[in-house]
């Protein structure tokens, strides 16, 4: 068996190649979020310091420490919502070779406190193994922990503390922590409760919409939902973004413009929207998303909105010349 300062020397030498497995492993998990269309805060990597690296093998006794260690290669995926975990771990085992997953909410107690979250063990599927990128990564394992915003913070607070066991804790501090567990997990629970119930009025207005049983330019104070849902009614099959809808409704409220305002637009450009569109991006495979062709549309219809490009003065004036063009 090797001696400590052996297996020091031999980690340091193999850290680039974990390195590599961490970069690469990240670039592809973001690649296959973004292609699902899940938003997430974060995907990054550590590799475990030496001196962790030592410790667990003598702790564990490890006599194959490279084999019988799986988290010298750690990935966190950080994504919003409760449910955006289990859509994530079962989007990963269908992309990447996965030998074993756990949910860390099943190990604990019901009166226990401590981080909720899905942890994979993971390693390139053999079909990566002929890039570039994960060549001689064969064999290789990651551990994969997927949490949500919330059960981060508590994690890392948690690492900060130390207190990874509930023998650690001073009694004085155990029902502090253990009401902080329970508000959190609440919190989550909620923001999800939250998510949910937005999807759900969108999908309503929508579907009223569809029907001819609403009607937008009835709206007096426009909200976020109500905005996207009339988005999604006018431009189907655009790219969507809730964060763009927001800036959109900003600038609407900011200028003192109405749905009224994007309607009566609408229905001016709607005849030439299509020839006009192909003429921005010189390519007919090129497409605004919902939000660009609503605020194109203001451009070209309502002077207020279209002072806003004032500083770039090729946009404005290419603008103008299709306003002209097509006497909108």
């Amino acid at each position: 068996m090797k001696t400590t300062e052996e297996y020091k020397e031999e980690y340091l030498l193999k850290m680039p190649i974990y390195e590599k497995l961490g970069d690469n492993l990240c670039e592809s998990i973001e690649l296959i979020l973004q292609a699902a269309k899940i938003d997430n805060l974060k995907v990054y990597y550590r590799i475990k310091d030496v001196d962790s690296f030592i410790e667990k093998i003598e702790r564990k006794n490890y006599t194959k420490p490279f084999e019988q260690t799986e988290d010298i290669c750690g990935i966190r995926i950080i994504c919003y919502f409760q449910k955006d975990v289990e859509i994530i771990n079962g989007i990963l085992k269908k992309e990447i070779d996965v030998k074993e997953s756990q949910d860390k909410e099943d190990l604990l107690e019901i009166n226990q406190f401590g981080y909720r979250s899905y942890h994979l063990i993971a390693s390139i599927p053999t079909s990566w193994q002929k890039t570039p990128n994960f060549r001689n990564l064969k064999g290789l394992k990651a551990e994969i922990q997927i949490r949500t915003v919330l059960m981060h913070a508590w994690a890392e607070i948690e690492h900060k503390l130390s207190y990874k066991k509930k023998s650690h804790i001073p009694d004085q501090i155990k029902r502090k922590l253990f009401r902080l567990s329970a508000k959190l997990e609440e919190a989550d629970e909620q923001f999800q409760e939250i998510k949910e119930q937005s999807d759900k009025i969108q999908l309503e207005i929508l579907q009223k919409a569809i029907r001819k049983d609403f009607n937008f330019s009835d709206i007096k104070n426009l909200d976020l939902d109500t905005l996207q849902a009339y988005l999604d009614f006018k431009f189907p099959g655009r790219s969507r973004g809730l964060s763009l809808t927001s800036r959109l409704l900003d600038d609407l409220n900011s200028y003192k413009l109405t749905l009224q305002d994007i309607e009566d637009g609408y229905e001016k450009v709607k005849p030439y929207l299509k020839e006009i569109e192909e003429s921005v991006f010189l390519d007919k495979e090129g497409k605004w998303a919902q939000v660009g062709a609503a605020r194109y549309i203001l451009d070209l219809t309502n002077d207020i909105f279209l002072e806003r490009h004032s500083k770039n003065t090729d946009i404005k004036e290419k603008k103008i010349l299709i306003k002209e063009k097509y006497k909108l």
